[in-house]
């Protein structure tokens, strides 16, 4: 079969490298090779320009090289071609470990020790809250989300979870849904975001949703950037100087050097590293769906495409 690889990550020469070793004796090409687009029936990408993807005209599935599909379906030539994601056990552990740290940072005022430290202040003691004493409320609780939420209750953290449409399965944490979406806001004093980029999401977490936060609270947003509406943010910290937000995802990425979220004190700023896709356990899921599709030349999408995730 002919595959097509095309990634724009840091480190997609050392992905392409291991799936060329496993994807032995299938060829894959890149697009500084001369192939024939039409000619191409599998894609393993990220970020895909829409003039490429275009021009794969015998394309039977695509894979994305991440736990995001919102890079394939917003593409203009996207015709429901079947989308496989990765659903890689060490991403999920590296954004729970993420989480945690922020939640950490925050539960035992890490930042307040760092700050006096640069002005040579020895604080007296600060109380801080056990995690019994926390309510952590987890927005999206789809394959990382569920897993995130799960392990922090493990960890004696008081932990509620938000999703869109209605579950029919036993979940070990109280779920909310729509209507009560105020409830769930009340009642978090940590919220997680883990939302999918989709028309629903964008823009979600806006100053309705900021106010019915509490007012000394932590938003954490490793999600994507396209749900939270950054300038409802900052005028949000500007009037409640006892709220925090820990961002790792942004509408524009690299972030620009003149945002403004940048300088904010109250807000953490890591660059989209929460979860980073590990290439061998990455490749082996690849690989693995790939065999499963070459053997009975078809395959379901594990991305339910009308909702976008």
């Amino acid at each position: 079969m002919n595959v097509l690889f095309h990634a724009t990550f840091a480190n997609k020469d050392e992905f392409l490298k291991s799936l060329k070793k496993i994807f032995i004796p299938h060829k894959i090409y890149t697009l500084d090779q001369n192939i024939p687009l039409d000619k191409i029936e599998v894609a393993l990408v990220w970020n895909l320009p829409d003039k490429i993807l275009k021009k794969l005209t015998n394309l039977k599935v695509i894979f994305s090289l991440g736990a995001g599909v919102d890079h394939i379906l917003k593409s203009p030539s996207y015709k429901n071609t079947p989308i496989i994601r990765i659903q890689d056990p060490n991403m999920r552990s590296r954004m729970l470990n993420h989480v945690l740290s922020q939640i950490l940072i925050y539960q035992l005022k890490l930042n307040e020790y760092n700050k006096a430290q640069q002005k040579n202040i020895w604080l007296n003691e600060r109380l801080t809250a056990l995690n019994m004493d926390l309510t952590i409320g987890i927005l999206g609780l789809g394959y990382l989300g569920k897993f995130i939420a799960n392990k922090l209750k493990s960890l004696d953290y008081n932990v509620i979870g938000y999703k869109n449409t209605v579950s029919t399965g036993k979940s070990q944490i109280p779920i909310h849904y729509k209507k009560s979406l105020k409830t769930f806001l009340k009642l978090s004093d940590i919220v997680v975001s883990v939302l999918p980029a989709t028309t629903e999401t964008s823009n979600i977490i806006n100053k309705s949703f900021l106010n019915q936060m509490k007012k000394k609270s932590l938003l954490i947003n490793v999600g994507r950037g396209s749900s939270l509406n950054e300038i409802d943010l900052l005028k949000h910290i500007q009037l409640n100087k006892y709220f925090f937000a820990s961002l790792d995802v942004f509408k524009t990425e690299p972030l620009p050097k003149n945002s403004k979220l940048w300088k904010n004190q109250n807000i953490t700023i890591t660059p989209h590293v929460a979860a980073i896709t590990d290439v061998d356990s990455s490749t082996n899921y690849i690989f693995a769906k790939f065999e499963q599709f070459r053997t009975k030349e078809k395959i379901k999408s594990n991305v339910k495409i009308q909702k976008g995730y």
